[in-house]
């Protein structure tokens, strides 16, 4: 019997989730590994500075960098004191209810604000590298991992908060993290020797990112819908 792992609304083999991301993982320039995941940003993983900024864009999420950074600097300082919460330790498989809701919360930062050209896509390539075993990276391939392809698991609630949608979503993510963890940590594992590290959750990320790719391949345009 083939073994299968679960990622949103989707299966995907093991040896064909291996296969994706192995080729994500060492075919530099073809790829954002390792570009993103070895951008050392301010060099703090308490606090966020004007260098992170830039992560966005070498996770493909680069669209007009200056108002990017421009807003973002004017949210630094809303944003560390959400990433100094003591219940953002450990690993998404391990957090318990106090971790989930200091994630959404941090997440929901941009809930209340206007922050043209930042939205919770950027917000997450951002703050992913801060805990890279924790905090979820998070895009429209995602979204439709979750909410639209397969046995879709989650709805599209016009209005509502990135508190409120990341309360919703993490939970699916942390079953699927866990349900599948001794394979994700294999898969991590295909990170090439003197690379950046590769946590399960980021080759969840990894693989989910590329199957969306398979299953529903976009329209290389300018997408624009809200995500959350």
């Amino acid at each position: 019997m083939t073994e299968t792992l679960i990622v949103g609304g989707l299966d995907v083999s093991v040896q064909h989730a291996k296969e994706l991301a192995w080729e994500y993982m060492n075919q530099p320039g073809q790829w954002s590994y390792p570009a993103y995941d070895s951008y050392p940003g301010n060099g703090d993983r308490n606090s966020v500075g004007s260098q992170d900024a830039l992560a966005a864009g070498l996770l493909n999420a680069g669209q007009d960098p200056l108002k990017t950074r421009y807003t973002f600097l004017k949210i630094l300082e809303h944003i560390d004191p959400l990433l100094r919460n003591k219940h953002l330790t450990g690993t998404l498989d391990q957090a318990g209810p106090e971790t989930l809701s200091a994630i959404a919360e941090l997440y929901g930062v941009l809930d209340g604000r206007k922050t043209q050209q930042l939205r919770l896509v950027k917000l997450a390539k951002i703050l992913h590298l801060k805990r890279l075993g924790l905090l979820p990276l998070y895009d429209d391939n995602i979204w439709r991992c979750y909410g639209r392809l397969g046995k879709k698991r989650m709805d599209s609630v016009k209005g509502r908060s990135n508190t409120d949608y990341m309360t919703a979503w993490l939970p699916h993510i942390q079953k699927d993290l866990k349900d599948g963890l001794r394979r994700w940590t294999d898969i991590a594992a295909l990170a090439p020797a003197g690379g950046p590290e590769v946590t399960p959750l980021r080759a969840l990320d990894m693989v989910a990112w590329r199957l969306v790719e398979e299953k529903e391949p976009r329209k290389r345009k300018l997408l624009r819908r809200r995500l959350a």
